[in-house]
């Protein structure tokens, strides 16, 4: 857990590595694990074609359901129009070819993934993953980061400026990824932030 300090000098960035508490960082991570949605969702095949798809929240809350083919392609998309606690619906997947789906969940900035298998004789739901969008905040020029990493991905960190690239650094794979950065050197401005990986992008937007 560290902060970054950023200088400018003929257009590249010099990190310097200052100390932030740890148990300010620390408290960020349990403060985001403890506010976000903790929805739930079940896929329950009733025949070989259909299956009954259960959503519940504790809070009324927008949501977003998708389906993704294993190629990525999107298959389906459902958002709602007004807050629900919960929600059932009964799916048809008989015009869906044979194969792996994910059916996806996003109430905020939490996320399911059920993994499907449609086949010719039946609908096969497999494991469902819990993520969580990272956390960022900005203020008294210091960006704060942080994200549970469940997948263990490598990670990367990007800052843009208008004209581009200004900052990279590599997270490597940990599962508790809490930094944060020294941005009072930079010039004032728009910049973008970008948490990626293999799978996943983060955006970020902040002015100084």
């Amino acid at each position: 857990m560290f902060v970054v300090s950023f200088n400018v000098k003929q257009k590249r960035m010099v990190m310097k590595t200052i100390k932030l508490l740890s148990t300010v960082l620390a408290v960020a991570i349990v403060a985001v694990a403890t506010a976000v949605e903790k929805p739930k969702m079940s896929v329950t095949p009733l025949s070989a074609d259909k299956a009954v798809v259960t959503i519940q929240n504790n809070n009324a809350s927008l949501f977003e359901l998708s389906i993704h083919a294993q190629d990525g392609e999107l298959v389906y998309y459902k958002q709602t129009t007004k807050p629900l606690s919960s929600y059932q619906k009964i799916y048809d997947f008989k015009n869906l070819k044979n194969g792996n789906y994910s059916m996806n969940l996003r109430v905020n900035d939490t996320r399911l993934i059920q993994d499907i298998q449609v086949a010719s004789n039946g609908i096969y739901v497999g494991d469902s993953k819990l993520r969580i969008d990272p956390y960022f905040a900005f203020a008294n020029d210091v960006l704060k980061l942080s994200y549970l990493n469940f997948d263990e991905e490598r990670l990367s960190l990007n800052i843009y400026d208008e004209n581009g690239l200004v900052y990279k650094s590599d997270l490597g794979k940990a599962f508790n990824v809490a930094s944060g950065y020294d941005l009072s050197a930079l010039k004032g401005g728009k910049y973008e932030v970008i948490l990626s990986s293999l799978n996943n992008e983060f955006t970020f937007s902040l002015e100084k």
